[in-house]
């Protein structure tokens, strides 16, 4: 006699949470005390391969990117939105941050957007 099962394999594949990002800021002196912004930005679920970040400033009328080519950072890790000692005109309101790359685990692009409200 024979006997056989049919067992189906169970899906070992791991899943991934999407990446999040906390934005922050910190107050510089373009011209004048406090007229700019240096802002901050740690992904909070998962490692990342940063490609770029598009800041939209409060009224909408311009879109910088910065681009990070590539640089990878661990979950948690801080890193500047802006090359070293520059920074961005401060205006009031809420500035809303298109961060793109890919997971570090399994390569998959993400394009994810977080807010962050600067006070005046």
């Amino acid at each position: 006699m024979l006997f056989s099962s049919c067992k189906k394999k169970s899906d070992t594949t791991p899943t991934y949470p999407s990446p999040s990002f906390i934005v922050t800021y910190i107050p510089v002196t373009i011209t004048n005390p406090n007229d700019g912004v240096q802002f901050y930005a740690n992904c909070t679920t998962v490692d990342v391969k940063m490609t770029k970040v598009e800041i939209l400033d409060p009224i909408r009328s311009s879109t910088v990117t910065y681009n990070l080519n590539g640089v990878y950072h661990v979950k948690g890790e801080i890193f500047g939105l802006q090359d070293a000692t520059t920074g961005y005109y401060k205006q009031g309101g809420t500035y809303t941050f298109t961060f793109t790359g890919n997971r570090t685990a399994d390569n998959a692009p993400f394009s994810v957007v977080s807010t962050l409200n600067v006070a005046k």
